[in-house]
């Protein structure tokens, strides 16, 4: 009986305790606990924090715990103050979020938030030391007509971003809609996009779902991945690009792009620290294919950009920003400065790109780029299996090799271009061989023949920092030769200004001579060539070739005599004269040597006219030339006796088998 006295009294007093408390909690004023909140908050944070509003609590099922015109500082070493600000927090308990340790929900109003880095890389959220504070376990967090800015001197990043929650159906994640803009790495930009919800960033080491688009004048980006928010940098997911141009891409990607012509690629992007991965891509720039893989390692002083790109269509009009060229076919799909670029050079009679080469941006990074062309575009030239080996290091580009298939043969090429000083230093050296002439110049055929195969060397050296600059420096050999092959007589007996022969191939049609060999050696001094030897031996003429072709001014002052290998009774003899600019050349009779023949036949006539024939008749039985000798002298003179190492293009076995022969045979005869 005792025991169930004691037992009743302590009970009884239990509940007055309990009753108390209510009657404590209910009645007390919560708004005078502001200051102690606010100081322990201060103290865990090891930051200002301050409760200018009240503190109210609304009791029931779910207890709701306000506080307003909350303020928490920012780290020392900033400038802006304070940290945060929001006009309301709204903190929702239940039975069971108490017993968990956290609120069931919170609720921002107008929260304003800066997260900045300094330019050591320390973050302004991380709290209390070295340790990110950790959050309190709770099932969501709302926001209302919210705004974060992000900071980051060492990106040259300013963001401003407005948040608002995004109401779900129950059991599912919470969502968060975003959009706002500032600049990122100094370039302008806005973005719009969404995500999991705050309630995901209890954890910013973890991945944090989302989805961005991101524009920047006519360039779009799209994302869709993760970020970690304790590194803002590690991404991964699927990224999407289309815009005008490449090369505005920089320098929010550090790789030095050339000019291209619109594009729009896709593929899976991924980060790890100071690298990030393009893997997969796939799509179109201008007019071409592009895939591959690539990979821009930013962890050290020189961004280094390693890629492996491959094209089963390339237009090489694409790549004309590589020299300075606005590039693409399109005018209409250039960028501004293209688009001016290209009026500039409509104006002009230059054929040759003097657009400066950004010299800056080839000392700043370093690249490592291998590509490969199935089929490309060069005008009417016909060019396959392409294949560049492009390596920039500490200022020095090189091109080894630039190898490609070109009608039906093969050129070859090494390219050197060092940057380090303020005009750029170039060397190279170019390899052709086996290229048929009928398929690059159609209207040097014959009407049923062929206009053979030719091969070349060449060697340079020049200084500039433009291709037209190049081009008027220049030092170098070139020796070029031809054999085989047939072309129209009728062109061949014009060079000699044949009027009689010419007559009757123009009443019973045009006939085919046979070209014995074509051959060339030119010498480069200071961007002007002269041709040390100019011959061309056929069956029906002789024609040798001198003057000079100046890459300074852009114009041809060349002459082409011929000497005729068949009688004739009108031939005014030439020679021919090649003048005028790159863009437009110019072709006529000399009229010096024309007007001196004219004038004695005329003379000759007043005295006895059949003596006007005189001067016009042309006996022919020019002598055929020693084509190897005349050959192996070219390649002497110019010293291009060495060729260059070619690299073999990947091919079926069955293909490999079907040209064998044929390879054998061509090769045999190849000059």
């Amino acid at each position: 009986m005792a025991s169930a006295d004691r037992a009743l009294r302590y009970g009884s007093i239990a509940l007055g305790v309990i009753a108390a408390l209510l009657l404590i909690l209910a009645f007390l004023p919560w708004n005078m606990l502001r200051g102690p909140v606010a100081s322990y908050a201060s103290h865990l944070m090891e930051r200002p924090v301050t409760i200018g509003g009240d503190l109210s609590v609304d009791w029931g099922r779910s207890t709701e715990v306000r506080l307003d015109d909350v303020t928490i500082g920012n780290a020392n070493w900033s400038t802006v103050q304070p940290m945060a600000h929001a006009r309301r927090l709204v903190f929702t308990y239940t039975l069971g979020s108490l017993l968990r340790g956290g609120p069931e929900s919170v609720r921002m109003l107008e929260p304003d938030v800066l997260l900045e880095r300094n330019a050591d890389g320390e973050a302004n959220w991380h709290f209390g030391g070295d340790s990110t504070l950790p959050l309190p376990r709770f099932r969501t967090i709302d926001v209302e007509r919210g705004v974060v800015r992000y900071r980051d001197p060492v990106l040259d990043a300013d963001l401003i971003v407005g948040l608002q929650s995004v109401a779900v159906p129950p059991g599912e994640h919470s969502a968060l809609r975003f959009s706002g803009g500032g600049k990122l790495r100094g370039e302008r930009f806005r973005m719009e996009g969404g995500s999991r919800g705050l309630t995901a960033l209890r954890h910013p080491e973890d991945p944090y779902a989302m989805t961005l688009t991101a524009y920047a004048g006519r360039t779009t980006v799209e994302f869709d991945g993760t970020l970690v928010p304790q590194d803002p940098e590690n991404v991964r997911g699927t990224l999407k690009l289309r815009g005008p141009d490449l090369s505005q891409l920089y320098p929010i990607v550090p790789s030095p792009l050339p000019w291209t012509p619109p594009y729009n690629l896709a593929g899976e992007l991924s980060h790890t620290p100071g690298v990030w991965v393009f893997l997969g891509m796939k799509g179109k720039v201008g007019n071409s294919d592009l895939s591959g893989d690539v990979r821009i390692d930013v962890s050290k002083k020189r961004a280094m950009t390693s890629a492996t790109l491959a094209s089963n269509r390339f237009d090489y009009a694409d790549l004309g920003g590589f020299i300075g060229l606005p590039p693409g076919e399109s005018t209409q799909a250039r960028t501004p400065e293209q688009q001016q670029e290209t009026r500039r050079r409509a104006s002009t009679y230059r054929v040759l790109p003097d657009r400066p080469i950004e010299l800056a941006k080839l000392r700043a990074y370093d690249a490592d780029v291998k590509f490969r062309g199935t089929s490309v575009k060069w005008g009417s030239v016909p060019i396959d299996n392409l294949v560049a080996h492009l390596v920039l290091k500490d200022g020095v580009m090189r091109f080894e090799p630039l190898d490609f298939g070109v009608a039906g043969g093969h050129v070859v090429s090494n390219v050197t271009l060092d940057v380090n000083r303020a005009t750029a230093e170039v060397k190279g050296e170019i390899d052709a061989r086996n290229v048929e002439l009928k398929r690059v110049f159609p209207k040097l055929a014959s009407p049923q023949g062929t206009a053979g195969r030719f091969g070349g060397r060449a060697r340079f050296t020049t200084r500039g920092n433009s291709v037209a600059a190049m081009a008027a420096a220049a030092d170098g050999e070139i020796a070029v030769s031809m054999r085989g092959g047939e072309a129209s007589t009728l062109s061949l007996l014009m060079t000699n200004l044949d009027l009689a022969n010419a007559a009757a191939l123009l009443l019973k049609g045009d006939e085919t001579s046979e070209i014995r060999c074509a051959i060339a050696a030119f010498h480069a001094g200071n961007g002007v060539l002269n041709p040390e030897l100019l011959v061309v031996d056929s069956s029906a003429v002789v024609i040798t070739g001198d003057g000079t072709i100046d890459l300074r001014d852009e114009r041809y002052n060349l002459q082409l005599a011929a000497k005729s290998k068949r009688p004739s009774l009108l031939a005014l003899r030439g020679p021919i004269v090649i003048g005028g600019t790159l863009r437009t050349p110019v072709v006529g009779p000399a009229v010096g040597p024309l007007a001196m023949r004219v004038g004695a036949s005329v003379g000759l006539g007043a005295v006895f006219p059949p003596l006007a024939l005189l001067p016009l008749i042309d006996l022919g039985g020019a002598d055929d030339l020693d084509c190897r000798a005349m050959n192996q002298q070219a390649r002497i003179e110019t010293g291009t006796t060495e060729r260059i190492a070619r690299t073999p293009a990947p091919k079926s076995r069955a293909a490999t088998a079907k040209s064998a022969a044929p390879s054998a045979r061509a090769s045999a005869s190849t000059p």
